[in-house]
């Protein structure tokens, strides 16, 4: 029995945008898991419609040495993957390559990028892995499957990356298309790789912290949620989340909510916490709206008097929302 030591991890990514042309990914996935049942040597790991976030997420989370991508390419504009309603969103060669020299010092080892004119970005990536390969043209949906089933047959039987490649060209030579894959070898050690600012990411795990407007590309998992507060917050003047503490309700109104809001470009949003003063965090937020250039002392006593005459009831609420509304009658507002 093989030590699970030394068992390498596969990782498929796969993406096949509605608004792209149907591939067979099924098929080449389904060939290439059945190539490599037998083996002791590697797992398989696969992952569907797959967004941006995800190329980071699942490598953190599996730590392939392997990682094998099937899909569309556009050339210089990158990759095709997909967003959150399935439609085509580009990675671009940049964010690849500033990933995989992450990837690199995670300890993966080879990337296969199976889809039409990856070349580019397979280039890119080669700085920092050492076995990188992509297409120098379009290549034919068979041919992908052809090259990939047999490039994973030459791995499930013990060989090297170069004999897995030449294997899987032979495959094509019928089709006239065994000169579209490119193998790029890169002699290079995870210790030579410099970081300079900018190459590490942002942490997407927040801990028990709420996930804040600006953590938006991390949040997921709420879109039924947000869908029905979000059509909620057109239908009704108040919107009450109510739930038990650390249930995530700060973290669907500011994380989910409140983008989508800000997308239509019609709302006027502000956040308060009552705290212990509640009507001077309330004074703040409306003057910020009714003056948002005012600084200094001439702010510190407008917020003051306002938080006086809305404790004693010589100002309504609903009269200084008006004034707001009035100074901008395009908007709408979240309170």
């Amino acid at each position: 029995m093989t030590n699970n030591t030394s068992i390498k991890t596969i990782l498929i990514l796969a993406a096949n945008p509605k608004t792209t042309s149907r591939l067979r990914l099924d098929e080449e996935i389904r060939e290439i898991e059945e190539g490599l049942k037998n083996s002791e040597r590697f797992r398989l790991v696969q992952k569907w419609a797959v967004r941006q976030r995800d190329f980071y997420r699942v490598i953190l989370e599996h730590k392939p040495q392997i990682i094998h991508f099937c899909g569309h390419g556009e050339g210089d504009g990158g990759i095709i993957l997909e967003d959150e309603i399935g439609q085509s969103v580009t990675m671009g060669t940049e964010a690849l390559s500033r990933l995989f020299k992450l990837f690199a010092v995670l300890g993966v080892e080879c990337v296969v990028l199976n889809a039409c004119y990856s070349e580019v970005q397979a280039k890119a990536i080669s700085q920092y892995i050492k076995y990188v390969v992509g297409m120098n043209k379009a290549i034919g949906d068979k041919a992908a499957i052809d090259f990939a089933v047999a490039f994973y047959d030459g791995l499930a039987a013990g060989k090297d990356i170069q004999f897995a490649y030449d294997l899987g060209c032979t495959q094509l030579v019928d089709l006239k298309e065994d000169s579209t894959p490119v193998l790029k070898i890169t002699e290079i050690r995870p210790t030579d790789i410099q970081f300079v600012a900018g190459d590490i990411p942002p942490n997407p795990y927040l801990g028990l912290s709420a996930f804040a407007e600006k953590d938006t590309e991390f949040f997921f998992g709420r879109a039924s949620f947000t869908g029905e507060l979000f059509d909620m917050a057109h239908q009704q003047n108040l919107v009450a989340v109510i739930g038990a503490s650390g249930s995530g309700k700060s973290s669907v109104v500011f994380a989910g909510l409140i983008p989508k809001l800000r997308e239509e470009g019609t709302w006027l949003i502000e956040s308060l916490r009552p705290k212990s003063q509640p009507f001077d965090e309330l004074a703040l937020a409306l003057v910020h709206q009714l003056e948002p250039n005012l600084n200094g002392v001439e702010k510190t006593i407008k917020i003051g008097k306002l938080a006086e005459s809305l404790n004693k009831g010589e100002v309504k609420l609903h009269q200084v929302a008006s004034q707001v509304l009035e100074d901008k009658p395009n908007n709408w507002s979240l309170d």
